[in-house]
């Protein structure tokens, strides 16, 4: 099957000037680095890591909020970054986000009607009452009152923000929607409640999520398939059940193992990560995890593991896995 986005060999690296904007380039960080994977129609690929890992700006990448210095990125069979101003703005309708900080998201000098009536004019698909016939009914759909469209977004609390958001980025009827950690600024219980909508949505609309977060428990509810993100690196990929019930990666298996459980099992052994993660300025040769992996070998110092498929469909860039390791060395990715 086609997927709906594809990105292939996706890379970013950001110049370190010294001295300033205008000064010497003292180095690239590696923030993305030759990342590979696709979503599928109406599928939830979730996207996990440690803070500063690069899920973020593969994110932004996917929308060209940030170019990419490599890759290529097929959205609907059309490259994104083949396209000039004018296609690439009439592709965007279809490829829309949903912003992590519901505070900052928003422009207080805008009433919450022109906030999300903004891209429907924009992109002229609306007009007059229809565009604030639109405005009431993507307000209602996301569980507030039509009558608050007046109101600024100082006047709403941090998860009724979020659901305004959700609905600026529904507003044109978007196929494929980056969510940016949309729930960790929020409380326990209203994360539930936006996990919730998204999964509604999705099953009204045949939306498709690219779910960024860093809290496992969250993505395993709403994924299909969860990626494993590290350094700027995806280190393995899989169908949720099977990554979550058997974890190949040893940076993978610290994660789970660090999920809070209600009711731990006697005898369960956790996988602690030692160490600190190493800088993008000047990650490590080879794995880019054998600094704090309580596995490595020697070739993990010297070769960057090339991917290896275990299982069907369950890919993991790692040389505990004779297929990865006979490989000859390319990016880790998946």
């Amino acid at each position: 099957m086609t997927p709906l986005l594809s990105a292939q060999r996706l890379t970013k690296h950001f110049a370190v000037r010294h001295g300033g904007v205008f000064g010497r380039v003292r180095g690239l960080l590696r923030a993305v680095d030759d990342v590979d994977f696709e979503v599928a129609a109406s599928e939830t690929l979730g996207l996990v890591g440690e803070s500063g890992c690069g899920k973020s700006t593969v994110g932004r990448m996917l929308l060209r909020l940030i170019e990419p210095t490599a890759g290529s990125i097929v959205f609907e069979g059309e490259d994104l970054l083949a396209l000039q101003s004018e296609a690439l703005r009439a592709k965007r309708r279809h490829l829309q986000i949903i912003f992590q900080d519901p505070y900052g998201a928003l422009n207080p000098r805008m009433t919450v009607e022109d906030i999300i009536k903004e891209p429907i004019e924009i992109h002229g698909t609306l007009d007059g009452r229809s565009a604030s016939r639109r405005v009431a009914e993507l307000l209602d759909r996301v569980g507030l009152s039509p009558a608050h469209a007046r109101r600024y977004p100082h006047e709403f609390s941090g998860g009724q923000r979020q659901r305004i958001g959700i609905a600026r980025a529904l507003a044109l009827n978007p196929r494929f929607i980056v969510c940016d950690e949309p729930v960790s600024a929020l409380d326990v219980s209203i994360q539930a409640q936006i996990v919730n909508l998204l999964q509604d949505l999705q099953d009204e609309m045949g939306l498709a999520y690219l779910f960024i977060a860093h809290d496992l428990g969250v993505v395993k509810h709403i994924s299909d398939r969860v990626a494993v993100m590290y350094l700027g690196k995806i280190v393995e990929i899989a169908e949720k059940r099977s990554l979550y019930a058997e974890p190949l990666h040893p940076y993978t298996q610290a994660l789970i193992a660090a999920v809070p459980e209600p009711k731990p099992r006697a005898g369960r052994r956790r996988s602690a990560i030692s160490g600190e993660i190493p800088s993008a300025l000047n990650p490590p040769r080879g794995c880019r995890f054998h600094t704090r992996c309580p596995h490595v070998m020697p070739i993990c110092r010297e070769l960057e593991p090339a991917v290896a498929e275990p299982k069907p469909g369950h890919r993991v860039a790692c040389h505990l896995y004779p297929a990865a390791a006979a490989a000859a060395p390319t990016a880790a990715t998946a």
